[in-house]
């Protein structure tokens, strides 16, 4: 990408704060299966891949959440990590517009 064309549009510094739009906590959705050669594509993972490749990414959002620049936070829906959240965390995020509806939940989805 070359930002040269627009750079006369980028906040001081190269960097968005959200927070001077009046956005409070924003989410992320990280999106790694198809990116991890360690790991088959999503469809054909078995259960024991889903779990691995879910602590291997647990260190690397460690360091991010470690790094000023990046922090935040990592909540997991897979029962027993350091990381895993109950059903009232869930439904306050899901209401919170921060974690997506169980699938299930909604006919829409």
């Amino acid at each position: 990408w070359d930002l040269n064309t627009v750079k006369d549009k980028l906040p001081e510094g190269g960097k968005l704060d959200l927070t001077k739009l009046g956005l409070g906590t924003t989410s992320m959705r990280v999106r790694v299966g198809r990116n991890l050669a360690k790991y088959p594509l999503p469809g054909a993972m078995t259960k024991e891949d889903r779990l691995n490749m879910e602590k291997d990414m647990i260190e690397a959002f460690k360091k991010l959440m470690k790094d000023p620049a990046y922090g935040g936070t990592y909540y997991s829906l897979t029962p027993g990590t350091e990381y895993s959240i109950n059903e009232e965390k869930y439904k306050e995020l899901v209401k919170a517009h921060i974690m997506f509806k169980d699938m299930a939940d909604d006919s829409y989805l």
